[in-house]
């Protein structure tokens, strides 16, 4: 079972993470980690980041290995019973739409 303090955790570990990489370049709030169960029964984190910034300038080869660089992180903080990571990024003037169930959801 996933706790408040552990998705505080990730989120926290996921701010830091693109703080180091893009300084001042964004403004990333919220970061949202729900936990989740996939059609297997396996668990995983779907991570989402709400940006304020050019989108352009979010280095897309960066951002596609969050992943494996948070991956480590997590597994210092003893959070380390998910096979997988799922993320996405969210501009912040879309994010209003995403909450109202307008965009399409992962499962």
């Amino acid at each position: 079972m996933t706790t408040k303090t552990q998705t505080d955790a990730v989120a926290n570990i996921v701010r830091e993470t693109l703080a180091q990489r893009f300084k001042d370049e964004f403004v990333f709030d919220p970061i949202i980690v729900e936990p989740k169960i996939d059609h297997d029964g396996d668990k995983y984190l779907n991570i989402t980041i709400v940006f304020d910034g050019d989108q352009k300038r979010l280095d897309a080869g960066w951002t596609l290995g969050l992943t494996r660089r948070i991956r480590p992180k997590l597994m210092e903080k003893g959070i380390d019973d998910f096979l997988f990571l799922s993320k996405s990024f969210v501009e912040k003037s879309e994010w209003e739409a995403v909450q109202e169930g307008r965009y399409f959801e992962p499962a």
